[in-house]
């Protein structure tokens, strides 16, 4: 127990480097910046916190009116399970068997459970704080309206630290099965990015089984019976995976007998998923790693002729320094999962959460009582498309992604500002690949007239120019060079974090914006044109400062 809990002591360590940022910022006056930009991230959240909190105040208010409040828990502990089971997959596989430091554990005297443990210590870890913006508010806020005792926040406090358990011990049976079968394999990246596919694709395809499953056509007789029983709605809503409704009865019911019971159901259930992860990396982890480095190619000999075209042939810069980052991206599947795969996994989840409502346009309707002017289904569409598009983590992450290797592009003849053009180039595709996605999700899915969604894509196309510069240029500052597995250049770079909060922090703003611009009754159409200029101002500055930006720093980086 006490190597265990070293291992797990040193991995956390390891993975948040707090000592290492304090010992730069207060002993060796380094990275200084990082203090004040940390402030600014503090405050631009403020207007996304604000909004979330007048959200809740509504869908509240709503629920209360018709004795259903306790579904508001459910659908941020649903939420938050539900974001931890479909991304854990790629947090998993690469924590598990693509960290460099594995190298060096399994010759160490210790069980395969036991390194596991210590991995899966650290996803736990974060997982709490990626979960709670999400599920810490709406329970907060419950308790307060409901004037909730002491058995409420004891029961709170229990079950977010048993919350991620459920999903993430699901995730880590599957992977080591997974893994298991994709090392007998010569093709093992493409059998991980095949086999994470299928395993995310059930996930989606189970929840929204489920969510539809658990829903009925109501007439007046059942619709007056519906909503008499307070636990009606939460049960439809939890339908799709059902320790969400035992963690919302746990909470409302605090020490009483049917509380202290789904607690129990809860957290035993926790339990016996946590022993069979524990059973299945005894017996699989290890097996599952041995070979996973190896790569295979195809031997083919070329002519002298062939040899002499391959080596003279070049291409522009620009074109070559593309391709690398293309190739950097395709070949690594941590890469290819978290960037390309989030483009396309986004929409599909906004589907499966409309479509699981009570019709087949639900978010439509919600955007249509929300905002009764069109001005607003058009930026709210927008604002859709730009999420799925842009925050994927690939913009924020594309110097960091390079790690040890990025003295080539140091050293290669191409100068800062054509390597960066060919990197936005990149990040930018990728961006319209999810602002495609999501406009196929926006016209078939959920059966968006033509016109307004074409408004929305001019809009996206030019908003995206400038969230991807934003996000390059904070990569850029402070890139995260050294990194023990694929998945920590993404999933636990604080320059992704800090492009997310900046680029939401500025959708927040131009979202008051229209709102104040409607309040002080401007035409709808005066509406967007004003928007559509405060994009097209915001890309262009973007863009300019990084291209200038680059000239300075990019040979300032230390590798």
């Amino acid at each position: 127990m006490k190597k265990l809990l070293t291992l797990i002591r040193v991995a956390l360590k390891v993975n948040f480097g707090l000592s290492l940022l304090y010992h730069r910022v207060i002993r060796q006056k380094k990275d200084i910046w990082v203090v004040p930009v940390a402030v600014l991230v503090l405050v631009s959240i403020i207007p996304m916190i604000y909004g979330y909190v007048k959200l809740l105040a509504a869908m509240y208010g709503a629920l209360r009116q018709v004795g259903q409040e306790q579904a508001l828990l459910t659908f941020a502990l649903l939420a938050g399970q539900f974001l931890i089971l479909v991304f854990g997959f790629y947090y998993v596989i690469s924590a598990f068997y693509f960290s460099r430091d594995l190298e060096m554990l399994i010759p160490l005297p210790l069980r395969p459970f036991e390194v596991m443990l210590s991995k899966f210590s650290v996803i736990l870890v974060n997982e709490y704080l990626t979960v709670l913006v999400i599920v810490a508010p709406p329970i907060v806020y419950y308790g307060i309206q409901s004037r909730a005792g002491f058995a409420f926040w004891t029961n709170a406090l229990i079950l977010y630290l048993l919350l991620p358990v459920i999903p993430l011990a699901i995730v880590s049976i599957l992977v080591v099965g997974m893994m298991r079968v994709v090392n007998l394999s010569r093709k093992k990246d493409a059998l991980i990015i095949v086999g994470s596919l299928v395993l995310i694709s059930a996930a989606l395809g189970l929840q929204f089984v489920f969510a539809r499953s658990g829903r009925s056509e109501l007439d007046g007789q059942a619709m007056v019976k519906f909503f008499a029983s307070p636990d009606s709605l939460l049960k439809q809503i939890g339908a799709g995976f059902p320790p969400s409704i035992w963690a919302t009865k746990a909470l409302a019911g605090g020490f009483s007998g049917s509380g202290l019971l789904h607690l129990i159901i809860f957290a035993g259930v926790s339990l016996v998923l946590f022993y069979g992860m524990l059973v299945a990396a005894e017996n699989l982890f290890y097996r599952g790693l041995v070979g996973i480095g190896e790569i295979s190619g195809r031997r083919k000999i070329l002519s002298q002729a062939e040899m002499s075209r391959r080596v003279s042939s070049g291409r522009r810069p620009v074109q070559a320094i593309f391709w690398r980052e293309w190739r950097i991206m395709n070949r690594t599947p941590i890469f290819l999962l978290n960037g390309v795969l989030t483009a396309f996994l986004l929409p599909v989840i906004f589907v499966i959460m409309a479509k699981a409502g009570s019709g087949d346009n639900t978010f439509i309707l919600m955007l249509a009582m929300t905002s009764p002017k069109p001005v607003y289904v058009i930026l709210g569409s927008a604002c859709i498309l730009l999420v799925c598009g842009c925050l994927n983590g690939t913009s924020s992450s594309t110097f960091s992604r390079e790690g040890g290797q990025f003295w080539m592009s140091k050293v290669i003849p191409v100068s800062p500002r054509e390597q960066v053009t060919a990197k936005f180039a990149h990040s930018y595709i990728i961006a319209l690949l999810g602002i495609i996605a999501g406009a196929v999700m926006l016209i078939f899915g959920l059966h968006l007239k033509l016109a307004p969604c074409a408004a929305a894509i001019l809009f996206a196309l030019v908003g995206a120019v400038g969230m991807t510069a934003v996000g390059m240029i904070i990569d850029l500052a402070r890139p995260l060079l050294e990194w023990t597995n694929p998945q920590k250049a993404i999933k636990q770079n604080m320059n992704v974090v800090f492009s997310l909060l900046a680029n939401m922090g500025a959708l927040a703003i131009l979202g008051f914006f229209s709102y104040f611009l409607l309040k002080a009754g401007v035409p709808g159409n005066t509406i967007l044109v004003l928007v559509f200029a405060a994009l097209l101002l915001f890309s262009w500055i973007s863009s300019l400062f990084l291209l200038r930006f680059s000239d300075k720093k990019y040979m300032e980086i230390e590798v």
